[in-house]
């Protein structure tokens, strides 16, 4: 028996949940359930086994504010146990996978996931192009690598449980932010394969597209959407002045017979320097609303400029080479190149240039 605590919120008790207690009580230390306000079978709670702890909201609150109630609750009655795990309630974890990712946040004494296999069979089109979009950006934004950023399997060690909970969210965006909290303290995060269960085609999720989706991303960007619509702008106004500028000195330099690569350092060289001033000074007073000093703030800017200049060139250089295209379609391989460095600019100017 792992010397863990297993946690369980649930909205809408599914039919399995009863089973599923009763395996993770044959695994773990302790079973916590977390009604989140259910107002469907809530006769289900009564048939859990009497040593499962349930918890209850009076109203849905949303599974990350479930997640803090039950840590709350572990830090306060379980001091001795030495990891929480949050397994899903409705049947997509088995409880032997359950306690393997709780063992390696113990043996690793740091954040574990249960990675699921989106390559096989039976996975939800649906799930499968979440995941991967939501992998892609969190390893662009935060540098973690992970196979299932969808997963509700997560184990924690229990030192952990007190910067969990000053985690902001009360719904789906707060295991978003969690990406944020772990990057920030320099946290590892395990990944342990787990079997790839979906019921029904995944249809008792309780996960909204349009409303969750909308939580999910803003919190996965960890600022509000104002700031980032603000961001947009400023960088599409940007954007659109440093393309027409390349487009225009691309066209100039052809007739020179200038080596391509260098037709192509150039055109980027003089749109960056036409564009990048005017984006300096609408991100400090319009997006970020900047405090930080004129002259640190403008040096950090330019030297992030030059970077992200530097991966622009190579990156478009590198491509336009492969695809063998010249003239105005180089100009369709920047846009696909800068669109990938855009969010990386902007946690950069978030948290270094600006503050």
């Amino acid at each position: 028996m792992t010397d863990a605590i297993a946690i369980v919120p649930v909205f809408n008790p599914e039919p399995g949940l009863v089973a599923l207690c009763e395996g993770l009580l044959g695994e773990f230390a302790g079973v916590v359930v977390v009604d989140d306000g259910s107002v469907e079978d809530r006769e289900r709670f009564g048939l859990l086994p009497p040593s499962v702890v349930l918890l209850a909201h009076e109203v849905n609150r949303g599974k990350g504010r479930a997640m803090k109630t039950a840590m709350e609750w572990v830090l306060a009655n379980r001091p001795q146990a030495r990891a929480v795990v949050f397994v899903d309630g409705d049947g997509q974890h088995s409880p032997e996978d359950a306690r393997r990712v709780a063992e390696a946040a113990i043996a690793n004494d740091g954040c574990a996931f249960g990675v699921r296999d989106f390559k096989s069979a039976g996975v939800p089109l649906r799930s499968r192009f979440g995941n991967e979009l939501t992998a892609w950006l969190v390893r662009l934004i935060y540098g973690f690598k992970v196979g299932d950023t969808q997963t509700g399997l997560r184990a924690f060690p229990l030192r952990m449980c007190p910067a969990l909970l000053e985690i902001p969210g009360e719904r789906y965006e707060y295991e978003m932010r969690l990406f944020g909290r772990l990057s920030g303290d320099g946290e590892a995060l395990h990944q342990v394969p787990i079997k790839t269960i979906y019921i029904a085609s995944n249809r008792s999720s309780h996960f909204r597209p349009v409303v969750d989706s909308y939580r999910v991303y803003k919190g996965l960007f960890g600022d509000s959407v104002a700031r980032m619509l603000r961001f947009s702008a400023s960088s599409v106004a940007g954007f659109i002045a440093d393309n027409l500028v390349f487009a225009v000195a691309m066209l100039a330099l052809q007739p020179t017979g200038m080596l391509r690569r260098w037709e192509i350092l150039v055109s980027l060289a003089v749109a960056r320097a036409a564009s990048a001033t005017l984006n300096y000074a609408c991100n400090r007073s319009f997006v970020f609303r900047s405090r930080t000093s004129f002259a640190g703030s403008f040096v950090r800017y330019w030297a992030l400029v030059l970077l992200i200049a530097a991966l622009s060139y190579v990156l478009t250089a590198t491509l336009s080479a492969l695809l063998d295209v010249r003239g105005a379609p180089v100009t369709v391989v920047k846009v696909a190149v800068e669109s990938a460095l855009f969010i990386l600019s902007y946690r950069l100017q978030k948290k270094w240039v600006f503050g």
